[in-house]
């Protein structure tokens, strides 16, 4: 299913009145080093105080006094070197950390989580479908106004300072770039690639589904190709070639039978061949460790009556393993559905772990991630043990996951309004000092609320906040109030 679709079940209506809150965080401590306290919101009254893994040796004593009441507390630094103490206290509190051993004697305020977060920093277009960050530069992906805005990062706020136009009716959904000065762009109802200049900003060829038309300006070449798309969705550029993934979807957006992936060369912008997949819907597709990693999502029911999604039992997720070097399917791995959570399905984008041992995918009607095991092609965490985020038994699209450098992965939730956090490393959610999601929208303010801002994709900057570039090193756009967004994780824990 694709995301358009989620956005009319989940809630069309939300576009005229969801989304109107405004502005940034307060003003809360800013940290400067690996011990920090940390709270939800500036009314909160409970302060964690603590320290991430790898940040203490293990075995010390810990004393940490709030000097505004005198309460004291201890702890022993666990085995991976971190701790953590609670404490009932104002988000003004002020508080000494105490480890003898270390020679540490600090004096630390309470960092507040919702400051990190900005939100409604640009308009989007309609039905913004992907981001994406290059160097300083975030390009979106605006599903319904056919176009791809381009941000610079390097003000604050980003600034737009572009756009690429794509002919009417494309509805772009991914893009790839093939190098500093192209990409190449899926047009999931216009049945077509498109190759853009970076720098000129304009569509220099499109490679479309013949039976589509004989002229798509602005784009100034066509290649006309037959029975080579069915509803594009994802997007790779792997070996001197171009992979996309065709979710072969029917006239109301259920699976027609199994995908495929055409491949693209680049050189020449024909089809060299297509691979037929084992799945329905195929969608996203990933290149890690040589190989290409494309995610047959399978198929869920909504029921209008009682307002319930619920997994299509013969439609199973599965994944499909590409080999580049000769273009075949050389293994799959299948995602066995569970009776005990009928709703555990429709798995997303896979995110590989920075080393490429293990890939996360978020689902498509539950607060929940899969883990699969790349280097045996296994399941670890399947629809019967999921990683939940949100109770299996709400209805919350885990729209998008990027994990970082240091191994700790973000998670949007679309329905809550949230962005939450992983340690890929343990797999624990909301590992300290990111205790609580970063609330990137209105229902995250107020969970009782009708409306809903759609928190969706998100992209992480390359580099390193303060010493690469300044400021928030995630953006985030909302689907449903199609808005840009940012997170700052620096104003909660500084980096190394």
């Amino acid at each position: 299913m694709r995301l358009i679709m989620i956005l009319l079940l989940f809630g069309m209506w939300t576009f005229i009145t969801g989304g109107c809150n405004s502005g940034d965080g307060g003003f809360g401590f800013i940290p400067t080093g690996r011990i920090v306290a940390v709270a939800e919101r500036d009314d909160s009254t409970e302060v964690h105080v603590g320290a991430p893994r790898g940040s203490i040796t293990p075995g010390r004593t810990v004393t940490v006094i709030n000097t505004s009441t005198g309460e004291t507390k201890t702890a022993t630094v666990e085995d991976d070197g971190s701790f953590k103490l609670e404490f009932s206290a104002s988000t003004d509190s002020i508080f000494r950390v105490v480890i003898e051993e270390e020679g540490i004697d600090e004096t630390i305020g309470v960092s507040i989580i919702r400051d990190a977060v900005s939100r409604n920093l640009a308009q989007l277009g309609s039905v913004p479908t992907n981001i994406k960050i290059v160097g300083n530069r975030a390009y979106v992906l605006n599903g319904f106004s056919d176009n791809i805005q381009i941000f610079d990062l390097n003000q604050n706020p980003p600034q737009q300072i572009g756009t690429i136009t794509l002919p009417p009716g494309s509805d772009p959904v991914d893009i790839a770039f093939l190098d500093n000065t192209h990409a190449y762009v899926v047009n999931m109802i216009g049945q077509s690639i498109a190759m853009v200049n970076l720098e000129t900003r304009q569509c220099e060829t499109i490679i479309v589904r013949l039976g589509m038309g004989d002229e798509f300006p602005p784009c100034s070449n066509v290649v006309l190709v037959a029975s080579a798309f069915e509803d594009p969705s994802g997007i790779e550029i792997a070996n001197g070639k171009l992979y996309v993934t065709n979710s072969n979807l029917d006239e109301f957006f259920e699976p027609s039978g199994n995908g495929f992936v055409t491949v693209i060369d680049t050189e020449t912008n024909q089809v060299i061949r297509t691979i037929s997949t084992t799945g329905e819907n195929t969608g996203w597709i990933t290149a890690v460790n040589g190989k290409l990693y494309v995610v047959n999502s399978g198929n869920v029911f909504f029921n209008p009556d009682t307002g319930e999604f619920n997994c299509d039992t013969e439609s199973i997720p599965s994944i499909d393993i590409i080999d580049p070097e000769n273009d075949t399917l050389v293994d799959s791995i299948v995602i066995p559905l569970s009776e005990q959570n009928p709703s555990v399905c429709l798995p997303g984008r896979m995110e590989p772990t920075p080393d490429g041992r293990f890939g996360y995918m978020g689902l498509g009607i539950t607060g929940a991630l899969l883990k699969v095991d790349l280097k045996n092609n296994t399941v670890v965490n399947g629809s019967e043990n999921p990683i939940a985020i949100t109770p299996l038994s709400e209805l919350n699209f885990t729209a998008d996951i990027k994990i970082r450098d240091d191994g700790l992965g973000f998670v949007t939730l679309f329905n809550s309004d949230q962005i939450a956090v992983i340690d890929t490393t343990t797999d624990e959610v909301n590992p300290f000092p990111f205790i609580f999601p970063f609330p990137a929208g209105l229902r995250a303010d107020n969970p009782s609320s009708d409306f809903f801002d759609g928190v969706q994709n998100l992209a992480i900057r390359p580099g390193v906040s303060g010493r690469d570039f300044l400021g928030a090193d995630i953006f985030f756009i909302t689907g449903l109030s199609q808005k840009l967004g940012s997170v700052d994780t620096t104003l909660i824990l500084p980096p190394e």
